[in-house]
């Protein structure tokens, strides 16, 4: 998954001291009620009016900014910014216009002459999140992984925020600290399905780097997720990841008849088929296992997945001792290792059968050896 955070946005209007000219209330009357173009018609107005003013500058690339417009947001915001450089909100709206405007480095570094512990509570989660979209769009990941688990940590019951936070931890590899997240985000907005979507796959991705009984409770976790999920949306990806949630937590009956809705829905795909053979496989049914992964054969297209399933194939015949079959699939997929090893297991077996015949020979021999013994035991002395 692609490292992204969501663009954030100043929304409402600010407690200005702004003199008493037409417009003004007008403006701001029609920017909290996010009539952005009247807003912006109002302070346009405004500015020409005062160009000495950065409050009414600040206003209209606020109000650019909501419409779309960071070409223009940015002209007017550093104008505010001209008039009055202590201003920090001047600092936080042109910084997110230089984002908008794809100039990570210039928000950066307006972004770095903020002293973060000197703003309001309510601004430290909406700094934070610029400078982890600064850094991410300069391509400096881990400040801001750190940079979003600040505005996390200040903002816990806002869901873009620990939704953010979560994928960018999925992304950076810190698997647990972004389940915890996601579920926070999950708990939040639980309407959203996306967010439940991400939550299942990293539960996924945790339960595979998981081992012992906690790799089962993981996987149930992502289970029970992915069937809300399909819930809201049964979708072929979202049945698709019900049905790798069932597998992983060995619940492979009902792993098959997912896989079973799935390939339904895209009839075309082989994956949905190639997971039922594996679900079948552990169940020991291998015929029917042998079954899926040659359907899945004639619809994958690539060289890779074909070799994938080919892997499977000799898997389900190793299993079954049959090793002239499960070489030539293991030989399909290209995995000589495999190969080898049962080459060198049926040196073993053989030379295990020439031991236990060996063996039986030798236990005849002693057999019959004592047989002969008895009988001479028995019989009369011979005449003197």
């Amino acid at each position: 998954m692609r490292a992204r955070i969501q663009a954030v946005v100043l929304t409402g209007a600010l407690a200005l001291a702004a003199p008493a000219f037409a417009g003004w209330d007008e403006g701001v009357a029609a920017f909290k009620t996010k009539n952005y173009a009247q807003a912006a018609r109002e302070f346009d107005a405004i500015v020409k009016e005062r160009p000495d003013w950065a409050g009414g500058f600040l206003m209209l690339g606020r109000t650019q900014l909501l419409l779309d417009r960071s070409g223009d947001a940015v002209i007017n915001l550093r104008k505010a910014y001209d008039l009055d450089p202590s201003s920090v909100e001047t600092h936080l709206a042109l910084s997110q216009a230089y984002l908008g405007a794809r100039r990570a480095g210039e928000a950066s570094q307006l972004l770095a002459k903020v002293n973060p512990a000197s703003l309001p509570k309510e601004r430290q989660s909406l700094y934070q999140q610029l400078v982890a979209k600064a850094a991410v769009d300069s391509g400096q990941t881990e400040r801001a992984a750190a940079a979003l688990e600040k505005a996390a940590a200040a903002a816990p019951n806002d869901a873009g925020i620990q939704f953010n936070y979560g994928v960018m931890a999925l992304n950076s590899g810190e698997t647990a600290q972004a389940v915890a997240a996601l579920e926070r985000a999950v708990r939040l907005d639980a309407g959203d399905a996306n967010k439940l979507k991400v939550l299942v796959q990293a539960l996924v991705r945790h339960g595979r780097e998981t081992q012992g009984p906690q790799k089962d409770v993981i996987y149930s976790r992502a289970a029970e997720a992915a069937r809300g999920l399909v819930a809201k949306d049964g979708s072929y990806e979202h049945l698709l990841l019900l049905g790798e949630t069932q597998l992983g937590s060995n619940q492979y009956d009902a792993a098959i008849a997912t896989f079973g809705q799935a390939s339904a829905k895209n009839a075309g795909d082989w994956l949905p088929t190639f997971y039922a053979g594996q679900a079948q496989t552990a169940l020991g049914r291998y015929g029917d296992a042998e079954a899926s992964l040659r359907r899945a054969l004639d619809r994958a297209g690539s060289s890779a997945d074909k070799a994938r399933i080919w892997r499977q194939l000799g898997f389900v015949f190793e299993k079954q001792k049959n090793f002239v079959q499960a070489k030539t699939a293991y030989r399909s997929a290209g995995d000589e290792a495999s190969i080898l090893r049962i080459e060198e297991n049926e040196k073993i077996a053989e030379h295990n059968r020439a031991a236990e015949e060996e063996a039986k020979k030798l236990q005849e021999l002693k057999r019959q050896q004592e047989e002969l013994r008895k009988q001479l035991q028995g019989a009369p002395p011979p005449p003197r």
